[in-house]
């Protein structure tokens, strides 16, 4: 029975948002980590922080667009 564009969508949202769970943990540890560090240390943290960042403000606007028809084509079979 093939899968439909909507149950395909919510698989890949559901996904997406564990890994926006999964980055704001990321984000905590390092957060926490950083405001101890020292030095090279620190920025090393604060670039990791940056990266976490970015990649938790695409994964939240990808989610947000597969609650409209943007990328449905994606599903197409």
């Amino acid at each position: 029975m093939p899968v439909s564009t909507e149950e395909k969508k919510r698989i890949v949202s559901e996904f997406l948002q564990r890994c926006a769970a999964y980055a704001d943990d990321k984000l905590a540890a390092y957060q926490q980590q950083a405001a101890l560090a020292k030095g090279n240390e620190g920025l090393t943290l604060q670039d990791k922080i940056s990266h976490w960042t970015a990649y938790r403000v695409f994964t939240e606007y990808t989610v947000e667009e597969l609650k409209t028809a943007e990328l449905d084509s994606w599903f197409a079979e």
